[in-house]
């Protein structure tokens, strides 16, 4: 092997950990800068200062729609990327358990602490979608896919019991009301307009959830 070989080897994983800490930081600060000041009002320049990177670091990342997108994705699920909520970690984790209460108890953390830390974000991405194409394009694509992970997860709360029964043709009924009371608007509305603390949210949705009906 060659020297320059042999340096470009040892040196890959490095740029590489270097490529991946950059990323991070740029979408952190383009959802701090998109949660606070809006689509308009944040832009590529600003998410470089937040970052501490230069504006062609951020350009490289991605478009400031795309970041915008991102930003929610990664501050819902915790990580980025995913196609389906189905396809994070910590949703297979829920979907894996067989036990009634513990089963409620996780998918209520994952709604509190996502909404939590996203909330403002999906507000951001629904004003956007209205006058930027490509967010509007993503938007109906994650709604489409929350469909599907909801319709997957009403499922589950019928076969552990926390939902009571109902016919097949009922289903997709259900899941839309189960959207409904887990929607990020509803914790918009309860928490940020009427001023519920986080353990009352959790506790309205333990009460809410398990008499839901189509």
């Amino acid at each position: 092997m060659s020297v320059d070989a042999a340096k470009r080897g040892y040196t890959s994983p490095l740029r590489a950990q270097r490529a991946a800490e950059t990323r991070r930081r740029v979408i952190e600060a383009a959802a701090a800068g998109f949660a606070e000041r809006g689509f308009v009002g944040t832009t590529l320049a600003s998410i470089a200062a937040q970052a501490g990177v230069s504006v062609d670091s951020v350009v490289s990342v991605g478009s400031k729609a795309y970041l915008l997108l991102e930003a929610f994705r990664t501050r819902y699920a915790g990580t980025g990327d995913w196609e389906s909520l189905l396809d994070a970690s910590t949703a297979q984790e829920i979907l894996a358990m067989t036990d009634r209460d513990e089963g409620l108890e996780a998918m209520i953390a994952f709604l509190a602490d996502g909404h939590a830390r996203s909330a403002d974000l999906w507000t951001a991405l629904r004003a956007t979608a209205q006058f930027e194409p490509v967010v509007a394009e993503g938007l109906a694509e994650l709604v489409r896919l929350k469909g599907e992970s909801f319709e997957v997860t009403t499922r589950w709360m019928l076969d552990l019991g926390i939902l009571e029964p109902v016919d097949e043709a009922d289903v997709w009924a259900l899941t839309v009301q189960i959207n409904l009371v887990s929607a990020a608007e509803t914790y918009t509305t309860l928490v940020r307009d009427y001023g519920y603390t986080d353990e009352q949210y959790r506790a309205w949705l333990r009460r809410t959830l398990p008499v839901v009906r189509p």
